[in-house]
């Protein structure tokens, strides 16, 4: 007796057929197998991808930083009209927000010593002749000390 394909076949479908049939729960199929666990060239390779996208993630976060440096969200604008307005912004929002101005109120001597204070604690360039005058008497004038209502002063402090 020769083994045709044929015969082959057909002996292996019946084999199956018989297998669904005396079990009733229909075809088997073999459990999945656990993964195998990571090699240690495997487990290297994802800490170096993790590693990666963590500095990549940096160097983002740095240079939307010093984008928002170099390219204020601030305008001109945002500070009183008059003269000295535009230097003062330009001087002044190179190295801090304006905010740090507005909500100062200084007297013209305290601007003047805040000028040479910037100057000598935080290497600002030095602010001098005509453009100081500018800047100081822009900040004098619409940044200058803020008096008390006097409804509001206390009589026993003056």
């Amino acid at each position: 007796m020769a083994l045709t394909l044929e015969k082959v076949v057909t002996a292996s479908l019946a084999v199956a057929i018989l297998l669904v049939i005396v079990d009733g729960s229909g075809p088997h199929v073999a459990a999945p197998r656990p993964a195998p666990p990571p090699t240690p060239a495997a487990i290297a390779f994802q800490q170096a991808q993790a590693e990666a996208a963590a500095r990549a993630e940096a160097v983002r976060r740095q240079a939307e930083a010093a984008q928002a440096v170099t390219q204020p969200s601030e305008e001109e604008t945002i500070l009183p009209e008059g003269h000295g307005r535009a230097e003062t912004f330009g001087y002044c929002v190179a190295c801090h927000s304006t905010a740090i101005i507005r909500r100062s109120h200084f007297s013209r001597d305290q601007w003047e010593g805040l000028m040479d204070w910037m100057t000598d604690k935080h290497g600002m360039n030095p602010l001098e002749g005509e453009l100081r005058a500018t800047i100081v008497n822009y900040l004098a004038t619409h940044f200058g000390p803020v008096q008390a209502p006097a409804r509001g002063r206390n009589p026993f402090l003056n």
